[in-house]
């Protein structure tokens, strides 16, 4: 029954994400130890993105000079670029100082291991966003803590080591659950029950916005106008940056392939990782829920965009 349960949802995990921001949004308040539950659901998140992929052959692959050449290359993009140009964009638009934390974490965030498995579900290159998941999730408890001490000038509060160990802790936990599960089930059991597979991400996705939201309807009622802006910053930097390189990708149809994933990674930031390893501030908490709107509605609004701009693409 459970199985059947997690291929049911697995199978309408475009639809079912989106409700259960709805469902979080009801949901009354729950004083638990989110400190400790929130770290280990991301490492779940991570685990369970990674499960469906090869991790051995993904690993053969990546190595080859060409694929790392592409890899690093969007690593640095997406972690070192990307950072800067939302902070040029942000001052050139007058961004008001206090949405600042919130777009800096975004933007240093690595993609989150889910952008795997909606890839998969898009029918996009599921093994090169795994690549970009684990080399820019190794790379970012190293690149987070140095671009944002750089770009936020409050960041001498934050212990940089301890926030370093929170980040490799649970990406490194997360790939080693992934590897663990892969060798005692076989990768051909593991495909023959894709379905399950997907409902576990989608259910690991799920229960995350239980501690995210959690209060934050109280926060949303108290404070329309700020939830508003946050939610519009959100969608602007996530749906904002995925569009644009879809319509890249248009463009540059003979790379549409890659540029389809990178727009997913560059999109989709594992915004969690720091609200789970960073202090509690009102501010980025209520951002990272709000950012959960555009992130849970990827798979719907991005999977409809992408067979508009390039239904007949090969290897969808």
């Amino acid at each position: 029954m459970v199985l059947s349960a997690l291929r049911g949802l697995g199978r309408h995990a475009r639809l079912a994400l989106p409700v259960g921001i709805l469902i979080a949004l009801i949901l009354p308040d729950m004083a638990l130890r989110w400190d400790i539950i929130l770290p280990i659901n991301i490492t779940f998140i991570y685990a369970a993105s990674m499960i469906r992929l090869d991790l051995k052959a993904t690993a053969l692959l990546a190595f080859t000079f060409k694929r790392l050449a592409l890899t690093l290359s969007i690593t640095l993009f997406i972690l070192c670029l990307i950072p800067v140009l939302y902070v040029m964009l942000a001052q050139i638009s007058g961004l008001a100082t206090l949405y600042y934390p919130s777009l800096i974490w975004f933007a240093v965030a690595p993609p989150i291991a889910s952008t795997v498995w909606i890839c998969t579900l898009l029918g996009f290159r599921a093994a090169l966003a795994m690549e970009i998941v684990v080399l820019t999730s190794l790379a970012a408890p190293f690149t987070g803590p140095f671009m944002a001490g750089w770009l936020l000038s409050d960041i001498a509060a934050i212990d940089q080591l301890g926030l370093f160990f929170k980040l490799a802790g649970m990406i490194c936990g997360g790939t080693f659950i992934a590897y663990l599960g892969q060798t005692y089930l076989g990768r051909k059991k593991i495909e023959d029950n894709r379905h399950v597979f997907d409902g576990l991400s989608a259910l690991a996705m799920l229960v995350f916005l239980i501690p995210v939201f959690n209060g934050v309807a109280v926060v949303i009622v108290q404070q329309p106008v700020l939830a508003f802006y946050l939610c519009a910053l959100a969608f602007a930097m996530n749906m904002g940056a995925q569009i644009v390189l879809l319509g890249l990708g248009y463009i540059l149809a003979r790379h549409a392939a890659p540029i389809q994933v990178l727009a997913i990674v560059t999109g989709n930031r594992n915004v969690g990782l720091y609200f789970a390893a960073l202090p509690p501030e009102p501010v980025f908490a209520l951002f990272t829920a709000m950012y959960q709107v555009p992130l849970y509605l990827t798979p719907l609004i991005i999977g409809r965009i992408s067979r508009l701009l390039q239904p007949d693409l090969p290897g969808r």
